[in-house]
């Protein structure tokens, strides 16, 4: 899935940026926190694959406020009111009748008057880090769940993060756990594009004394209260933003794992809104589906080095992965990795995979190259950004058994391009390292079968897309086909 395209809607004058992500059965509405830049979160791979998982579920509309990141800048700090009123004009431009919000610490206000001022427009309200109390009172008194101590703490803390605007330090104040120096750099940059410092500064002090406390009775729809235990946020204070509001319930958010992306970190996150949004969580086989993937690998590399040197085959390296990615773009497919001098690309369907690999080794040529291939189908598994599962690994031994120049084929592949005009050599049975019994494979011709009168030309693209709807109605289909091999071994040995 691309990132979609930022869109905007006119708001007084200014245009507000906002995108939609899914076409799923609900409407959910994203209210981002300072920081969560638009386009630049779609640069973290497991934000990128949360985005796509929300979509299965849901239609997303994302923004931030207006004056942030890609909408228009402004001369002032909205009201919540104006900014309950920028919630609703991304519903109406999206065609949101009535949707689940969500907001994010600072968004919590606006998205928690939306639903107490307009319960016919607001299905749901996950309020994820909310207080709704002024931090910082005149009169030197602690709001609920405050004590001095958690209050001087906090607002020291959040200081210290926008004096230094533009380094990352947001991240300690989220959860200190994901404050990795990868995790940095990133949020770095995403601060730097939501806000100028003086933007970020004043969105604080408006942050610190802002209170909405009064709108949380008068809330009826069904309400989400989470709260991150690795947060600098006393659980105390989300707990009285729950207790205030009918019914809703509070949850809290384990700490992420050391090490843990910031879309990794985000999953539970996820986890609890779809659960608010749709009654169930995320299936562990709602990441199984039926792919074919594509690996390739330079032939001789190392003698290929020493001829020419490390300078020299660095550029030719380089040109020849971006011959791939160009290749597998065309192709429909998506390029996932690229480690050494291989590289691992993914297809809907085995006819796009294959002809993709045969352009691969034919413009690898004019680099003075050779490169082999190995495609297999069948079932994958989704981590995060990757993939992973029996068909990745054999796929990847498929291409180690390739020649030098050559595109080898599983008999599963194979079956599935029946009709598409692709020919096959038989390269008879081999044992693929780590992969249980013996699989017979195939060479890709140089050049597809001849035509006939009887053969009406063919929609490669709809040929894969009927294999796959007919795999995905029967996955059974697959198993038997990979196993087929073995047991005609068995049977001619009886």
């Amino acid at each position: 899935m691309d990132p979609p395209v930022t869109r905007y809607v006119q708001r007084d004058g200014h245009a507000l940026a906002y995108q939609v992500v899914g076409d799923g059965d609900h409407d959910v509405i994203w209210y981002f926190e300072i920081g969560l830049h638009l386009d630049l979160m779609w640069t973290d791979p497991h934000l990128h694959y949360l985005f796509e998982r929300m979509g299965s579920f849901a239609r997303n509309a994302l923004f931030q406020r207006r004056g942030f990141g890609l909408s228009d800048p402004v001369d002032h700090i909205p009201t919540l009111e104006q900014q309950a009123d920028d919630i609703l004009a991304v519903m109406d431009a999206t065609g949101m009748r009535r949707a689940t919000v969500v907001g994010i610490s600072s968004t919590c206000g606006a998205a928690a008057l939306l639903a107490a001022r307009s319960p016919d427009r607001v299905a749901g309200l996950v309020l994820q880090q909310p207080f709704a109390e002024r931090v910082i009172r005149a009169d030197g008194a602690l709001s609920h769940g405050w004590t001095t101590a958690s209050r001087d703490r906090y607002v020291g803390g959040l200081r210290r993060v926008f004096d230094d605007w533009g380094s990352g330090a947001l991240l300690s104040v989220w959860d200190a756990t994901e404050d990795s120096p990868f995790n940095r750099r990133l949020m770095a940059m995403l601060e730097r594009c939501s806000a100028t410092p003086a933007t970020a500064r004043a969105h604080l002090e408006w942050l610190l004394r802002l209170d909405y406390s009064s709108v949380l009775p008068s809330i009826q729809c069904p309400t989400l209260v989470l709260w991150n235990a690795g947060a600098l946020l006393p659980e105390e204070v989300a707990g009285w933003v729950a207790e205030t509001v009918p019914d809703a319930l509070l949850q809290t958010i384990a700490r992420a794992e050391p090490g843990a992306s910031l879309g990794e970190a985000w999953t539970p996150i996820m986890d609890q809104v779809e659960r608010a949004v749709t009654g169930h969580t995320f299936g562990v086989e709602a990441d199984r589906y039926l792919a074919s993937v594509l690996f390739t690998d330079v032939v001789g590399s190392t003698e290929t080095l020493a001829r020419l040197g490390d300078v020299a085959y660095r550029d030719v390296r380089a040109a020849h992965e971006r011959q791939v990615r160009l290749r597998v773009e065309q192709s429909g497919g998506r390029l996932l990795g690229v480690a050494g001098d291989g590289t691992f690309s993914v297809f809907d369907g085995p006819v796009a995979a294959l002809r993709c690999a045969r352009l691969v080794c034919d413009d690898a040529t004019d680099l003075d190259l050779v490169v082999r291939a190995g495609v297999h189908s069948g079932q994958v598994q989704r981590t995060g950004s990757d993939l992973t599962g029996m068909t990745v690994h054999i796929g990847a031994r498929i291409c180690a058994a390739a020649g030098p120049g050559e595109v080898l084929v599983s008999r599963t592949a194979r079956d599935l391009v029946a009709g598409s005009g692709l020919a096959f050599r038989d390269r008879g049975t081999h044992t693929l390292r780590g992969v249980p019994g013996r699989w017979p494979l195939y060479a890709l011709a140089d050049h597809d079968e001849p035509a006939t009168l009887t053969r009406e030309p063919l929609n490669l693209k709809a040929i894969d897309r009927a294999v796959i709807g007919a795999a995905r109605r029967a996955p059974g289909l697959l198993r038997a086909a990979t196993g087929f091999a073995t047991t005609r071994r068995h049977r001619r040995t009886r």
